[in-house]
């Protein structure tokens, strides 16, 4: 009875250690390929049927944190392999957009619509990862190599070459299978037991509780970005969301005036560095390549006007120190800049959003309303300062022009005091020393007709005496 009891409990035992087991294999079935990235974020489980025929099956996961992730086959680097790129889905977010794409270069793929497969059960969003279950029919075992050498996977391989991508922690959803990527946030190589896959025509397994199998990590690299574009959007944010506009204030104060070239020609150097940036980080882009974006275009733009600029800022200062007066091209340099600022700032906010940062591009759009105000206010500001100021009702008085504080001319310096007083009563009394005239003073004298002399012709008269009468005293006036 006692060895009974034993025997059972042996047995319970032993059933116990085996369900964990049997669960494991179910979890991570033999026959099967499984490549799980360090932190888990992306997985990926392949296996290939022995029926002579062309099928894989492949079931790839990505966490929702991630705003993309990838599998590329065929290479252990982008030239040349096939990637299989799955994100989330824009109308439906229990859904999930797969894309393949073929990479030629160190650069964003580029949508392989020659691709065939159905798509099988179990695809969607669910427990937080997005994951694509399909059956691939035609291409995926080889595909245009695109000039290089590989282009292909061997089935029969123990060590085929694989690679992975995932996108940064972000938001990102979309229907279209070509849609704009930004760069991978991280990337590594693994091999691939290829042989072990063989068997049955199989969707693989792939759960929460999946195991990497018959994968090898080889490489990994993570925090990466795209630090050309990074550099591109600082640069020609800082120059002309700031360095620009206060060159602008320089020119209209007295005292910095002649520090406004050396700022605007700092900036004007920014902005060919962030130029440069732009166009060697427009390579790694699809969108970009072809350099027919909007974006580019002002940009192409305003550049050509910032030269413009240059040349009339420089034409105008040679011909105004021979002449002092304001000048055409003076009046070109005024209001080119004033393009040039806006057509900054315009395409400041386009290109965040072709970058698709476009929480950036708010913030660009909060800069430019924050510099109109202070724009506006600075107009405000100067305006008032040439308005009289009124210092009582009776009208404008004490005004603070720098005129006014001038000495005033020699001949306008009076001994008054500055304290006003009544006026004095108008004197009717006459002045000291007044003399009144005589009635004969006053009166006329008689006159007498004149006649021309017929005797002694114009000399006889020319040569008399003229009676004027008795001297007058002149009467004074006040």
């Amino acid at each position: 009875m006692l060895f009974t009891n034993l025997w059972r409990a042996a047995l319970a035992t032993a059933a116990a250690f085996a369900a964990p087991a049997l669960a494991d294999d179910t979890n991570n079935p033999t026959g099967q390929s499984t490549f799980i990235s360090p932190d888990g974020s992306l997985a990926f489980a392949f296996t290939v049927p022995d029926n002579g025929n062309t099928d894989i099956y492949f079931s790839l996961r990505v966490s929702t944190d991630r705003s993309w992730g990838a599998i590329g086959l065929g290479s252990d680097d982008m030239p040349g392999a096939l990637f299989l790129i799955l994100y989330r889905s824009k109308n439906n977010h229990d859904n999930v957009t797969f894309s393949p794409r073929l990479a030629y270069g160190n650069y964003e793929p580029k949508y392989y619509p020659d691709l065939k497969f159905d798509v099988l059960d179990g695809t969607g969003v669910q427990d937080g990862y997005m994951t694509f279950n399909a059956v691939c029919h035609e291409h995926c075992r080889s595909w245009p190599a695109g000039g290089t050498s590989k282009g292909y996977i061997d089935v029969s391989s123990p060590n085929q070459q694989a690679i992975y991508a995932l996108g940064g922690k972000e938001s990102f959803s979309d229907d279209e299978v070509d849609a704009n990527l930004k760069m991978h946030s991280e990337h590594g190589t693994f091999t691939i037991d290829m042989k072990r896959t063989q068997g049955r025509a199989d969707l693989p397994v792939l759960t929460k509780d999946s195991v990497a199998e018959g994968t090898t990590m080889n490489s990994r690299s993570t925090g990466n970005f795209d630090w050309k574009a990074a550099a591109h959007a600082a640069f020609m944010v800082f120059s002309f969301m700031l360095l620009i506009p206060i060159g602008t204030i320089l020119i209209r104060m007295e005292k910095l005036a002649k520090f406004h070239k050396f700022n605007q020609t700092f900036a004007l150097c920014l902005v060919l560095a962030g130029f440069a940036f732009g166009i060697l980080t427009s390579f790694n882009y699809q969108r970009s390549r072809g350099f027919h974006s909007l974006h580019q275009v002002l940009g192409f733009i305003t550049i050509l006007l910032l030269f413009v600029q240059l040349a009339a800022g420089i034409l105008h200062h040679l011909k105004w120190r021979k002449t002092k007066q304001p000048t055409t091209f003076g009046k070109v340099h005024l209001w080119n800049g004033r393009v040039v600022m806006i057509l900054g700032a315009a395409n400041g906010y386009i290109g965040f959003g072709f970058a698709l940062d476009r929480k950036y591009a708010l913030i660009v759009l909060g800069i430019v309303f924050f510099l109109v105000l202070c724009a506006l206010g600075y107009i405000i500001w100067g305006a008032k300062r040439q308005m009289p100021r009124r210092q009582g009702p009776s009208g404008f008085e004490g005004l603070n022009h720098s005129y006014q504080q001038q000495h005033p001319e020699p001949w306008r310096n009076t001994s008054y005091s500055a304290t006003v007083t009544a006026a004095p009563a108008y004197p009717h009394d006459p002045p000291p020393g007044y003399e009144a005239p005589s009635e004969s003073q006053i009166g006329l004298q008689s006159t007498t007709s004149w006649k021309r002399s017929t005797l002694g012709g114009r000399d006889s008269y020319e040569d008399e005496p003229l009676n004027l009468g008795s001297s007058q005293k002149p009467r004074e006036f006040t």
